[in-house]
């Protein structure tokens, strides 16, 4: 086992902190606006594990994603997703929220979340006595995604990544979810620019 040498540990923490700085302080220096509430909607791709359930391979589902981020702070938010995914066999929804912080530049932004919530899922297997399966377990991921602004009040949500992990039908699931298109912006928090 070798010891860094005292130098070494102090030019890393000072480039640490350095580092930070750089990442926190542009964000929080300007002044900046934000929406109060915005609500996206757009089309969603689920690569669903369902080997887990007893298929023989990955299913792709093909569905919507809607969610509605309500914003606290310029960069702290609490966002609630929803989404719906559908196959040949299979229908996914997941009922999620979670906080999110965003990084917010002219005319775009980067957002991470995390989520938390139920996801139910039917798979549409005719017995008979009844039309489908169907089973409600816990959801939790995360991910995060891409916004470009288009016009004050409508952004271009150019991609949301997110990995879930689900618990249905006794067993456990990892999914990755794509998703893309607008978000629209209600009310304001922040300070607005002097003209």
């Amino acid at each position: 086992m070798t010891i860094a040498p005292e130098g070494t540990a102090r030019s890393n923490a000072i480039l640490a902190v350095a580092f930070s700085l750089m990442l926190l302080l542009p964000s929080l220096s300007r002044a900046q606006e934000a929406a109060r509430l915005d609500v996206f909607g757009g089309f969603s791709y689920m690569r669903f594990d369902s080997p887990s359930i007893g298929y023989a391979n990955y299913s792709n589902l093909y569905g919507w994603n809607a969610g509605a981020t309500a914003n606290i702070k310029l960069w702290l938010e609490v966002a609630v997703d929803l989404s719906g995914h559908y196959g040949s066999h299979l229908d996914v929804y997941n009922y999620t929220f979670g906080p999110q912080y965003t990084w917010r530049r002219e005319n775009y932004r980067f957002f991470v979340h995390g989520l938390f919530g139920k996801d139910q899922t039917r798979a549409n297997i005719t017995q008979p006595t009844r039309p489908y399966f169907e089973s409600v377990g816990r959801a939790y991921g995360g991910g995060g995604g891409f916004d470009w602004d288009c016009s004050p009040r409508i952004t271009i949500r150019v991609v949301q990544a997110d990995y879930l992990r689900t618990d249905t039908f006794g067993a456990t699931q990892g999914d990755i979810r794509v998703s893309t298109g607008l978000v629209f912006h209600f009310g304001h928090i922040g300070h607005r620019p002097k003209l």
